[in-house]
């Protein structure tokens, strides 16, 4: 039985059923292990739940972040800057799982007053040596850790990537709450439920600084196998949980994840019981059920029977084979010129010159990073006969397309106020301010 993350209700309806994976793909680790996804049937909020005895290698991995310089940095400070307060002191400022600080370092050259907590205690050096003025801290956050603040602390308060992995998501809003200032922000990234798309648009720009093609994609999440995912929030789901424990959201965005802000209110609603949002999220996880099934038995069709290679053996090659080598896809060999890469499937893994004695019928580019390169790389190997696909061009196969989530029957949300980040930004197509948006009809009687 699931127990919900959110409100501790026991009556869930499981949704996915299937293998786990971790961020890196690790043989170490061990065999895909069960993982389920629940949609709780009190409060609507959908989680993921792992077997206990693996819950020490999510805790101990050091999840280090790119260092690149990137615009997205940028869009953070100005959406955090658009709604603080002027104040007559220094700024301060927490990020929860600050990582290597990339994000964290902009505002301390801004001149803000910064305190973290990160897990990684190889991330916390790195980011010491950045920072060397900052408070920083290695360790999970607990009341403890923040018993050490006066209470009204903080300005603002960040979670980047961080809250769709925390097991306890409203224990962590309570335990914060009254660290915030009156009107400080509590600012929330995370992957958003109504946007797990099979492929997700690249601009070119992107293409160049990521070394990624036109699609990417994010299969660890359509898949909902993502096992360090514990927690799956819509906007409206998120929004209406931060009410209920005493936030009142004021910035949504969509800048490839959802983006929210708000400050400390006097929560609206304790009961969590959300029928409506039950509804949708139940209506949302049949679509993607429903799509998964269809886009599997696409690719199997494409495949099956054929001798199929694999030009890659990292981490989107162990993915490819947990989904698809139970569905009777057999892979004859690997292709990887980095060191020897132990193989938890059984798979030879080969140089790529020697994929050609295999005779394969298909190669696959099972890496999504320079897929393309990749892919000119193995028809220099191997025989002109051979098809060579990228991974994004084979699960491209099947025609998806996502519906328009916002038409859903919800009742009205607390009003958005959109933010007034610069013109530039919200001219950009990076940057999609949902102020009304969310605001829907109500169901009909």
């Amino acid at each position: 039985m699931l127990t919900c993350n959110m409100c501790g209700s026991n009556g869930t309806t499981v949704c996915v059923d299937g293998p786990g994976t971790w961020h890196c793909y690790d043989p170490v680790k061990g065999a895909p292990f069960p993982f389920r996804v629940g949609l709780c049937e009190r409060c609507g909020h959908v989680f993921g739940a792992w077997d206990g005895d693996r819950a020490h290698l999510y805790a101990d991995e050091e999840y280090v972040t790119s260092e690149f310089d990137l615009e997205l940095y940028t869009t953070y400070v100005s959406f955090v800057l658009a709604g603080l307060p002027p104040r007559n002191r220094t700024h301060r400022i927490l990020e929860i799982g600050f990582n290597q600080g990339p994000l964290l370092k902009r505002f301390y050259d801004l001149g803000f007053e910064c305190h973290g907590i990160e897990a990684g205690k190889e991330n916390v050096r790195v980011a010491r040596k950045k920072m060397p003025a900052a408070h920083l801290s290695a360790g999970m956050l607990s009341a403890e850790w923040l018993g050490e603040y006066d209470h009204d602390f903080f300005d603002v308060v960040i979670l980047t990537s961080v809250f769709e992995h925390i097991t306890e998501p409203a224990d962590v809003l309570r335990m914060i709450r009254p660290y915030l200032t009156p009107q400080g922000r509590i600012v929330i990234v995370v992957p958003d439920l109504c946007a797990y798309t099979p492929t997700v648009q690249i601009n070119r720009d992107d293409q160049t600084l990521y070394g990624c093609s036109q699609h990417k994609f994010f299969y660890r999440n359509l898949f909902l196998c993502y096992a360090q995912h514990v927690n799956h929030f819509s906007a409206p789901s998120l929004t209406r949980y931060l009410s209920a424990l005493g936030f009142e959201t004021r910035q949504v965005a969509t800048i490839g994840y959802q983006w929210v802000s708000a400050v400390r209110s006097e929560p609206v609603d304790n009961s969590f019981e959300y029928p409506d949002l039950v509804e949708f999220h139940r209506r949302v996880m049949q679509y993607y059920e429903r799509t998964l099934r269809e886009m599997r038995e696409s690719v199997i069709e494409r495949l099956r029977g054929r001798r199929v290679v694999c030009y890659g053996a990292g981490r989107e090659f162990g993915y490819f084979c947990d989904i698809f080598e139970p569905l009777g896809v057999e892979i004859l060999a690997v292709g990887d010129d980095s060191p020897p890469v132990a193989s938890k499937h059984g798979v030879p893994v080969v140089k790529p010159k020697s994929l050609a004695a295999y005779d394969p019928e298909v190669c696959i580019a099972t890496s999504f990073d320079y897929e393309n390169e990749i892919a000119a790389q193995a028809a220099t190997t191997l025989p002109a006969s051979t098809e060579i696909v990228t991974l994004t061009a084979l699960l491209s196969t099947y025609d998806f397309e996502m519906p328009n989530w916002i038409n859903c029957n919800l009742q009205p949300i607390a009003a958005l106020v959109e933010s007034p980040v610069s013109a530039r930004l919200a001219q950009s197509h990076r940057v999609r301010m949902a102020a009304s948006a969310i605001t829907v009809q109500p169901s009909p009687p």
